[in-house]
């Protein structure tokens, strides 16, 4: 790594202005932020957001004057939202004109934010960045840039604890931004103040470009900056900004704590998961504290989800509800095709729409007196040899049956349904076809590949969950049984 003092030794020579206590004091912290979080190394290309905004010019300059020393090349991004006019065709030309002086390759897009954002449901703020993050990964993609460096600063950090604080966040909204994300988002101006930011735009005789728009109260974060802030700073505490920073940085240290036990915690409890699903143990979750459960479920859904979009505190709270209340085989929709079922022993945390596009062919031979998982479906069935005086009625909450043990012929297996594919309904004289039985029966076409049949060599015995075959029934001559389990989760030998 580069030594902070000699860079500064070197900067001071560079450039008789750096002689200036206020600009030296930004170049300080701005290389001990990159050199204490590993921000920037020697010899990368680095792709920077640039709006044209002081925050964002104040970081090309910084960056560009480390160029020679760290051998470094930037590449900048400008993307015009088509939503000032001619204000924003001004701050497209004042960034090409920048970059021309510094000489540094820009990359200029255009696109329609209002349109964009209006089309996906999201607010124009959520739009703008979508697009901008996209364009900053595609020119990384396209430069070999490994580094993204976006001009947010302490005041941005505080405005986003407030914001996040009004709103009702938990822990992880309120800790500090990242300094660095995904391995390559990197935030350089996080330990530097706004004031800070004007200050050395204005000794630099940089004169970045203002959106009015910035300074008109229309927006949640614009009022909180613009009203809020100063209220508190008047009022209250006038080092406001310097104390959410504090604040957010020692919350950030207890949610590392947190999601470092959260981990531990969550490879015990998860009895299998995939991309599309996930399933945990209904008992060794149940020992957990209240705190680490509502975050090994928010870990669970963005597992099956990709995201966490649209799942807040109700969502949480109501999936906790329904494991309290105990009701095997009960289930919460969530947004987003996420369902949450519970188990005889399980909680079973699952995207529908994931799923109902894999294959579902599954045959899988049984055996008497073991539990058979079903993978594709994340089920398990249980088979038992029992007598007629061993029946009892406890199984209200599961799909349980009974069969004739002597009727039955050969193997049994447990398999989705075939072309062709007949049985014989109890208390139905003839035989009918699997097909016209669930048109009977109204069973939605997505869910009908999913439906597990049993069958011996002869043919169906149990269409789970819906009707048994009139041939494998329980009679005045049955002597002998075989209770059959079903279970979406895991059932126990």
């Amino acid at each position: 790594m580069y030594k902070l003092k000699s860079l500064l030794k070197s900067l001071y020579r560079y450039n008789k202005k750096c002689l200036e206590r206020k600009i030296m004091d930004i170049m300080e912290k701005f290389l001990e932020t990159i050199e204490k979080n590993n921000l920037i190394e020697k010899n990368e290309k680095i792709v920077i957001g640039v709006s044209g905004g002081p925050d964002s010019i104040c970081l090309l300059h910084l960056i560009w004057r480390l160029r020679k020393d760290l051998n470094i090349e930037p590449f900048v991004v400008h993307l015009n939202h088509q939503f000032r006019g001619k204000e924003a065709k001004k701050d497209e030309k004042y960034v090409e004109e920048f970059c021309q002086s510094l000489g540094v390759k820009l990359f200029i897009f255009s696109y329609d934010v209002s349109k964009y954002s209006s089309e996906k449901g999201i607010s124009f703020e959520v739009g703008g960045r979508e697009l901008r993050y996209g364009l900053f990964h595609k020119v990384a993609k396209q430069t070999g840039a490994t580094k993204i460096a976006i001009a947010q600063n302490r005041n941005d950090q505080a405005e986003t604890v407030l914001m996040r604080l009004i709103r009702g966040a938990g822990l992880d909204g309120l800790t500090a931004i990242d300094y660095k994300r995904d391995g390559n988002i990197i935030r350089p101006l996080l330990d530097i103040s706004r004031k800070e930011i004007d200050d050395y735009c204005e000794k630099n005789a940089l004169m970045p470009r203002i959106d009015k728009t910035n300074l008109e109260a229309i927006y949640t974060r614009n009022k909180i900056r613009l009203e809020l802030i100063p209220y508190i700073e008047k009022n209250f505490n006038p080092a406001i900004i310097e104390a959410l920073w504090r604040s957010s940085n020692l919350l950030k240290e207890d949610n590392s704590c947190l999601n470092l036990l959260t981990e531990e915690e969550l490879q015990k409890v998860v009895a299998q998961k995939n991309n599309n699903q996930c399933l945990l143990s209904k008992k060794k979750f149940d020992r957990l504290h209240i705190a680490i459960k509502k975050r090994i479920l928010r870990r669970s859904i963005k597992q099956v989800k990709g995201d966490l979009k649209d799942i807040g505190f109700t969502h949480i709270e109501n999936i906790l509800d329904l494991i309290h209340k105990k009701n095997v085989g009960s289930r919460l929709d969530l947004p987003g095709h996420i369902t949450v079922q519970l188990g005889y022993n399980s909680i079973d945390i699952k995207n529908n729409k994931a799923l109902e596009k894999k294959n579902f062919d599954f045959n899988y031979k049984l055996n008497i007196a073991k539990t058979t998982y079903i993978k594709e479906l994340s089920a398990s069935i249980k088979l038992e040899i029992i007598h007629g005086s061993d029946i009892n009625d406890n199984t209200k909450n599961l799909k349980t049956a009974f069969i004739d043990y002597n009727k039955v012929s050969g193997d049994l297996t447990i398999r989705n349904r075939k072309r062709g594919d007949r049985f014989k309904p109890l208390g139905m004289r003839g035989s009918k076809k699997i097909k016209d039985y669930f048109i009977d029966k109204k069973v939605p076409k997505e869910i009908r590949n999913k439906i597990p049949i049993l069958c011996d060599e002869k043919g169906i015995i149990w269409v789970i969950g819906y009707r048994m075959s009139e041939e494998y029934k329980v009679d005045n001559q049955t002597k002998k049984m075989i209770k059959i389990t079903y279970m979406e989760g895991c059932l126990e030998n």
